[in-house]
């Protein structure tokens, strides 16, 4: 029987956010007859919990690749070893900016790379990651193989790009059951539930969340508003948003949830679920929402479009403009019948296109892809030198 092939994955964060959530969904999904996975996480946390709760090697390996040149060797010694050890045939890197130190040991290993994209790559940051590699890119939606393809390939012009679009698991996420004491708890008295998913920040919007919840709240004043995430960029986000809030008149009428575990509870006690992002990958946030078939009102960046279509499964407004996005809000909490609408249609988009079992059969197909031509390139190597060798062994015969 053959053994399945150890596939190590480098993790960007020792938290537990969007890329690593990706990680997590392949590395569950993974056909462990033909794949075993290997996680590595720059420091002991959330993600390496999860790991061992869920039976998945896991090594701590703290991070160097952008602390000089003394942490990027080291850091690369460590991987090389660990790889080594284990008998990895594949690294998997979940980002560029935790790929040079992966890069360098698979190209010291001589196994193939892969690196995946999820927020957009900040100009420059390609070219300072791929020094060493990769043989494969997976962007995280179709836009995003275009927008990064320049990019990677005057850095890697051999370096293919692949589009393997984010999944969700649309049996945890999907419109029932209810949790009825959670349902009660956030929406209590409330006319309707307004909410946004996401980490506290501005390139998610808050600022133009909470000012169009003011405008909202003076036609509707009964509507709550909730707000799902909390500090990943360090402390401060909260309680500015909070006296935001405040200064807009809005008092508890907004709540401010941080980070929870029920998440298909919450977004199930919500009518409506907005992400007026300036900036985005492919948000996990917009695809829960649409499994449990919630209209949404987004901005159109990343690959939002992609997956919210403009008046079918919600609606599309321009980035840090409140007013369009109160009217767009305000329009589908007043149509019953357009809001379930559209909310079914995103959980049957959500099911076809943005699956967890889509997303782990993309990848595991480049798998079998890169580790067959890794092997045809070498069985031809080993050709080309035996031949070489030959003729350098046959005799030459000098004819008059």
């Amino acid at each position: 029987m053959t053994r399945p092939i150890p596939v190590l994955y480098v993790a960007n964060a020792a938290k537990i956010g969007g890329g690593n959530r990706v990680m997590m969904d392949i590395v569950t999904g993974l056909n462990r007859d033909r794949f075993a996975p290997l996680v590595v996480t720059p420091g002991p946390g959330p993600l390496a919990e999860w790991a061992n709760d869920h039976r998945i090697d896991v090594e701590v390996i703290p991070d160097g690749d952008w602390t000089g040149r003394a942490g990027l060797l080291r850091r690369t010694a460590a991987l090389a070893r660990l790889g080594r050890s284990r008998h990895v045939g594949l690294i998997h890197a979940m980002a560029p900016t935790c790929y040079r130190a992966a890069g360098f040991a698979g190209r010291f290993l001589r196994i193939p790379r892969i690196c995946h994209l999820g927020f957009p790559p900040a100009p420059g940051e390609l070219a300072r990651s791929f020094r060493f590699g990769p043989e494969v890119v997976v962007a995280c939606y179709d836009g995003q193989s275009r927008d990064v393809a320049a990019d990677v390939r005057a850095v890697r012009p051999d370096c293919r790009i692949v589009a393997i679009p984010n999944g969700i698991d649309t049996r945890i996420y999907r419109p029932a059951p209810v949790n009825w004491e959670t349902h009660q708890q956030l929406r209590g008295r409330a006319s309707h539930v307004v909410l946004i998913t996401g980490h506290l920040s501005d390139v998610k919007g808050y600022p133009t969340f909470l000012h169009a919840a003011a405008r909202i709240a003076e036609q509707l004043p009964e509507c709550a508003f909730l707000a799902l995430g909390g500090e990943t960029t360090g402390p401060g986000p909260l309680a500015r948003y909070e006296r935001l809030a405040a200064d807009l008149g809005l008092g508890d009428r907004v709540r401010f949830l941080g980070f929870r575990s029920d998440v298909a509870d919450v977004l199930r006690a919500a009518d409506i679920v907005v992400l007026p992002s300036l900036d985005e990958g492919l948000p996990l946030a917009v695809l829960e929402a649409m499994a449990c078939a919630k209209p949404v009102v987004a901005t159109p960046v990343g690959g939002v479009p992609e997956a919210v279509i403009d008046d079918v499964t919600g609606v599309l407004v321009p980035p840090n403009e409140p007013e369009r996005l109160a009217s767009a809000v305000l329009r589908v909490l007043n149509d019953r019948h357009l809001s379930l609408r559209m909310g079914n249609a995103g959980r049957g988009r959500a099911q076809a296109q943005f699956s967890v079992p889509r997303l782990v059969a993309g990848v595991e197909a480049l798998y079998t892809e890169v580790l067959s031509r890794t092997r045809d390139d070498g069985a031809a190597s080993i050709q080309q030198s035996r031949a070489t060798a030959s003729h350098a062994a046959s005799p030459t015969v000098l004819q008059s």
